[in-house]
Order: C-alpha cells, then structure tokens, then sequence
C-alpha cells in the first residue's frame, strides 16, 4: 500500500484535524468531484482509498488536496476498515463516492461535532443521515428509498465495519445515535443499466455469503420472495407516488431478488449449463453484428469446447468469416427467411443446436428454431413474437437503458453463467483478411497508411455534415497526410461536389466489397466516422478510430460506441439543421492528430 501524502484539503485547519472525510473509489471521476466540493468547507483532511482506477479518479483527488492511498480491494468492509484506520480526525464522515451532503446537512454535521464526542454518561455521540437517491435524473422520494438512514459520522476508532453487501458499521460500546438535518444526495444511478450492474454484484456477492453458511431456498419460495419484494415497493412503501421511476425500482427490485437466488443456485449446482453447441444470431446490420461479437469472445472463454455458429444476412458474411472463435458461419438469405418453418428450420436442425441466442429477435429465425425444437431459446421477451417463443426471455429494454449495446448482448448469456463487465470494451474480435490486388495498388499509390473518413452513415445516427468532413480532409493533406474518403458508389455521387481537390485526398467510394474494404481499414492510421458500420469494423480489428457521436437516446454513444482496444469518442448534445451533429472541425482535426502521435494507444 502506498501513500501519495497529499494529507491536507482544509480550508480551516486544525491541529489535529477536527473531521476526517474517508471515501473508498475505483473509477469514480464522474462522481468524486461533486462529492469533494460538497465537504469542501467542513473537512480537515479527505482521505480517498483508491483500488486501481484508470478513468481520471486519483488524479481528481489530489488536485482537489486529498491524502490519496492506493490499495487492494478486499471487499467493502475490508476496504472500508482500512480507510478510516488512516484517519486522523477527531471524527470520522465515511462516505460513497456517489454521494454528496447538502448545505444543510454539513450545517448539521458541524453543529453535532461541537457537542462533543460523547454523552454524559459516556455513550459515543454517533451521527445518522437521511439519503436521498436520484434515480436516472429523478429524485425518489417513496418506494422504500427514502428516508435512506445510514450512520455516517462517529468518533474516529469506535467504529468497524461488518457484512458482504449493504456493509454496516458497528459500535463496540454504548452509543447515542443522533438524527441529522438536510440530506446526503445520493447519484447511485445515472442509468438504469448501472441498477442492472449493481444487481449483478449485489447478488453475486449475497450468493457467495448465503452459500457459505448453507443457505438454500426452494423455487417456489423464491417466487413468493420476489412477488413479495415487487408488492412492498411498489404498494407497501407507496411506489406507487414515484410514478414511472417508482415502477421501474419496484420491477428492478423484484429482479434482484430472482437474480441473487440465481446466483445460489448456481453455486448449489456447483456449475453453471454447458452446452455443446451453439447458435448465435444476428440478422441486421454490420455494426450491430460487430458488436454481438463478444458474446462469442464470452461463451468461448467459459466453455472452451462448445461449438459456436454465427448466423447472418448473405451481406455480412464476409465479415462474420473473419470474427475470432467462430466455427461456422451460415447465411439467412431471402429463401431460408421466406420459407422459416421449411428450409430454415431444415437449416437449424442441421447444425444439432442445443442452444439458440437471438442477439437480434429475428421473427422467422425464431419460427424456425421452434420449428427444428432448439431446447434453449434465449432473446428478448419484449416484442409480441417473442415473449411466448423463447426459453429464457430477457426483459431488459436497451433505448435509453444507458447500458452499451454489447453489453446487453452478454447479458443474454446468464443462463450459460456468464456475467457482463468492462473487458469488452478494449478486446480484438475480427481477423484482419488479406487485402486483395486493388487494395494493395491503392495503398501502393497513397504511399503511407491513409487517415480514412467514412462520411455516410445509411441514417443510422446523426451524421456529421458533410463540409465538415471535407473541411477536415483538407486540413490533414495540408499537413502532409494522406486522406481516404470511404462508402457507397451512391454516397461518393451525393458527396462528389463536396471532395476538395488535393493530391492528398483520394475518393475511395464504391471501389471495394466489403472483404477488401477491412483489408484496407486494417492498414489505416485512423479511421473516422459517425456511429456506422464501418466504424465498428475499424476498431473491432485494432484500428484506432473515431467516433462522432450524440448524447441523447437512442442514437448515443452509451450504447452505440465502437469497442476494440483503441477507441476515441467526440460526442455533443448540441445538433444543427437536420440532425447533423455539431462538432467543430479544429476539435476533430487536433484528435486525429492526438491519435496518430500516440500511435492508436490510448
């Protein structure tokens, strides 16, 4: 464990510091700087227990004076142990990350540290607040939520804490615990798909610990459990007066406790189901196909042996025929869709699937799995055709979860005991094809690897305007770059008046099938376009790109972003006439600069 020393954040010292504020961190940049501001005025020392970020958090702690320590993770109370051991206050203010107290209630804080740090009698003065939590922008004030008591302020040494999950600190002599005024603001859920994740480790975790001590429950108990859960929340504790918000937390509520029982029970199986092969479908477009992609990745890092098929559209074959860790790619043509209940049951009964996954609820893929009796059938139960076809539905809705599009692609994959995380973000799915005779000419006559711009997007998101992609090109050939513009043969005739007459800039458009166009990507620079295809296909093989991106669901980076290990996303909430985003050209152009200095690293 190291200490960075950076002890001393008041803006009133004291000799010794009267309050300690010890908060324990991994990857919170985007929560720590409200929740610094917010004890600004009231702390002697910050004390951030960080176990390994990589987004930003260390550094936003000790600009802001914070003592930073660097440690292991060692589960929440562990961790929490150890952090507020390093304190050197008086007092103790133990804090998450995500939260922050109001004006009122650092008042409050302030007002109970003067009363001393015990009773007459000897009992510790301990301090409890009320949490207040927002939920995807929406401040819940029912469902159970609120009031939120927690014990958060206490004399420094009185305190342990104790438990898997929902950790408690616990007193080891008398106390007086004291209610405080205001609330400690609570951002615990930016998206839903941050509630999603919580269930996942919440119940993990809970499962773990149940297991341990033999605890086990009947399916029919569970039920009850959950309907239970669902009635409490939503009836009991007035949910109800939450609206949407308040229906959503009782839903996700009940899910939880389903889940944390499906995580026991596959403790209790001792493993999870592994079949032998495979089907994974996915019948729309190329990005989308790119992004399903690491539930191959997934499924063969957990079942080494299985057999995994990939089943596209005739158009996206070529790409499929390069993705790692995929046996057999099989074509969904006009025939096999048109005839689902014959030729394309006839082709799924072929491949012997003991399971099916429909990363895109394809209506007659899934007439046909039914038809050729797959076993395992898991998809989305959210569209009419599907809520009765599939054997394991999944219920999440992916609009404006905020969770990434592959990530909910993993998330269909639970049944085989595979949970989500982060390592798909940076990964290599595709196998770079070798580049055919007009690939490696056009390479050959550009002389150097080309900086490519793919300004077409079918309308799939907003689009940059197309004078800013031609603003940029010409900036990067008056630098002594070589710039590529990529696309249809019918996107170079709407771009043609647009192409800026340089030596440096060669219009690519129509020129390669899609085989020889990754060729070509795989032996770029960088590659820059919005959230399309060819986007994907870039980074997904190493490519360093850029993405240009909006803010608001659906079209968003949230969800929609590239993955692969060198990713660089713009994104703007700001939009001009027809949608195109508004990215300034100096900001794109100083980025791909960036990126080719750092030679695609991050």
């Amino acid at each position: 464990m190291t200490d960075n020393g950076n002890s001393k954040t008041s803006l009133h010292a004291a000799a010794p510091p009267l309050l300690s504020v010890v908060v324990i961190t991994r990857n919170e940049a985007q929560n720590l700087p409200r929740l610094l501001e917010s004890v600004r005025e009231i702390a002697d020392e910050i004390i951030v227990f960080d176990s390994g970020s990589t987004d930003g958090t260390v550094g936003l702690a000790e600009q802001a004076g914070a003592r930073v320590v660097n440690c292991a993770w060692e589960g929440w109370s562990a961790t929490k142990n150890k952090a507020n051991a390093a304190a050197t206050g008086q007092w103790v203010l133990s804090l998450d990350a995500d939260e922050a107290p109001d004006a009122a209630c650092s008042a409050a804080i302030t007002r109970h540290m003067e009363g001393g740090i015990q009773t007459a009698s000897g009992a510790w003065r301990i301090g409890e607040v009320n949490r207040m939590t927002n939920y995807c922008g929406h401040w819940v004030r029912h469902s159970g939520w609120f009031p939120d008591r927690k014990v958060r302020l206490w004399p420094r040494g009185t305190a342990h804490w104790q438990g898997a999950i929902h950790e408690l600190p616990v007193f080891d002599q008398p106390t007086v615990i004291t209610r405080l005024a205001g609330v400690v603001q609570h951002f615990s859920y930016p998206q839903r798909a941050d509630h999603l994740s919580q269930i996942e480790k919440f119940g993990s975790a809970w499962a773990r610990d149940k297991f341990a001590l033999g605890y086990a429950a009947p399916r029919a108990l569970v039920l009850l459990k959950v309907a239970a859960q669902w009635a409490k929340t939503f009836v009991l504790k007035r949910g109800f007066l939450d609206g949407h918000t308040g229906w959503t937390i009782a839903r996700l509520s009940a899910w939880a406790t389903w889940r944390k029982h499906a995580h026991l029970r596959e403790l209790h199986r001792n493993q999870p189901w592994a079949p032998r092969r495979v089907l994974i479908s996915r019948t729309d477009a190329l990005g989308d196909l790119v992004l399903t992609l690491p539930m191959v990745a997934a499924l063969r890092a957990r079942h080494p042996d299985i057999a995994i098929d990939l089943l596209v559209r005739p158009y996206a074959a070529p790409l499929a025929q390069t993705a790692l860790g995929v046996n057999r790619v099989i074509r969904w043509d006009e025939e096999a869709a048109g005839d689902a209940r014959g030729q394309g049951a006839e082709l799924m009964r072929s491949g012997q699937y003991d399971a099916a996954v429909l990363a895109f609820p394809d209506r007659g893929v899934l007439a046909a799995c039914r038809k050729a009796r797959i076993p395992i059938r898991i998809g989305t139960g959210r569209r009419w055709h599907s809520f009765f076809g599939m054997t394991h539905p999944n219920w999440d809705g992916r609009r404006d979860s905020g969770g990434h599009e592959a990530w909910h692609g993993l998330r269909l994959l639970q049944p085989f005991g595979i949970e989500p995380g982060d390592a798909f973000r940076s990964a290599v799915y595709l196998q770079a094809p070798d580049a055919g005779v007009e690939v490696e000419e056009a390479l050959k006559a550009m002389g150097k690897p080309p900086i490519l711009l793919h300004p077409g997007s079918h309308g799939s998101a907003g689009n940059w305007p197309q004078q800013c992609f031609a603003e940029l090109a010409l900036l990067l050939a008056q630098c002594g770059e070589v710039v590529g513009f990529t696309g249809t043969e019918a996107e170079g005739r709407a771009f043609a008046d647009a192409v800026p007459q340089h030596h440096g800039i060669v219009p690519l458009f129509g020129k390669f099938d899609l085989k020889n166009l990754l060729a070509l990507q795989s032996r770029a620079s960088v590659v820059v376009a919005s959230s399309t295809g060819p986007l994907h296909t870039a980074t997904a093989m190493g490519t360093p790109g850029i993405g240009l991106y909006g803010t608001t669901p659906p079209e968003w980076d949230l969800r929609w972003a590239p993955i692969g290990p060198h990713v660089t996303v713009i994104s703007t909430a700001r939009l001009k006439a027809h949608g195109c985003l508004d990215i300034s050209v100096e900001e794109v152009f100083e980025t791909v600069l960036a990126v080719k200095r750092q030679g695609g690293a991050e």
